[in-house]
């Protein structure tokens, strides 16, 4: 009789210790799904603030090429966010193979394509065909910030060739501290070469008087003797 109560105990002890243990396993499983998977980076999404940001060579329009064929792939198109400051402008041109699409976010743009010219402002999409001449102009006194689609991609190549703030006050930087570099560098003394006479320090070789200085010695001393 005591042998099969000392069974029974033990049977219920595992199965105890069997229960707790599930419940334990049931609740990290819970917990494992309750957490966010960690994002994987990728070039799909792509934050304003992330990227890369270049200005043309006077300062005046501001590219941020946001649909990059070169981090995702060969890709058909392309996006670009452009501002434009007053003043800027972009004369005329044309992309053989590409179409292009403007898509004015805000202020006013001047674009001509062909012979016909229009002032385009806020939520206005400008269609330009492939091979078509067509130029932009910001004569406004605001800032016009637009998106530039191109199908197939390729001329947004043009803006990496554009300047990124802070490289050139990094290549001015760096110009100044070789150039300063340079200034400090102090040069070996030359050898000696025989038969050359030994130079003393401090002593001053008076030259020889150039022909013209011969003339006016002799032609200051004539007036002082015509004086008297």
């Amino acid at each position: 009789m005591n042998n099969i109560n000392f069974d029974y105990k033990r049977i219920l002890f595992i199965v105890l210790v069997v229960s707790v243990a599930s419940v334990a396993l049931g609740a990290q499983k819970g917990d494992s799904k309750k957490k966010p998977k960690e994002s994987v980076q990728s070039n799909y999404f792509v934050k304003f603030d992330e990227a890369e940001y270049r200005t043309s060579p006077d300062k005046r329009i501001g590219a941020k090429i946001m649909v990059d064929p070169a981090k995702v792939g060969p890709s058909i198109s392309s996006m670009i966010h452009l501002t434009y400051l007053p003043g800027a402008q972009v004369t005329s041109h044309r992309h053989a193979y590409s179409s292009e699409i403007l898509y004015v976010l805000s202020g006013f743009l001047t674009v001509k394509i062909g012979d016909e010219l229009q002032v385009v402002g806020p939520n206005t999409s400008v269609y330009i065909p492939s091979g078509t001449f067509h130029e932009y102009l910001n004569d406004s006194v605001d800032v016009v910030k637009f998106l530039q689609f191109y199908a197939p991609a390729a001329p947004e190549e043009e803006y990496r060739k554009w300047e990124k703030p802070g490289d050139s006050s990094a290549k001015q930087a760096t110009a100044e501290q070789a150039a300063s570099k340079v200034e400090r560098i102090v040069a070996p003394s030359m050898p000696t070469v025989p038969g050359s006479p030994r130079i003393k320090i401090g002593e001053v070789v008076k030259p020889e008087p150039s022909e013209i200085e011969k003339l006016r010695e002799r032609l200051r001393k004539s007036l002082e003797a015509a004086k008297d």
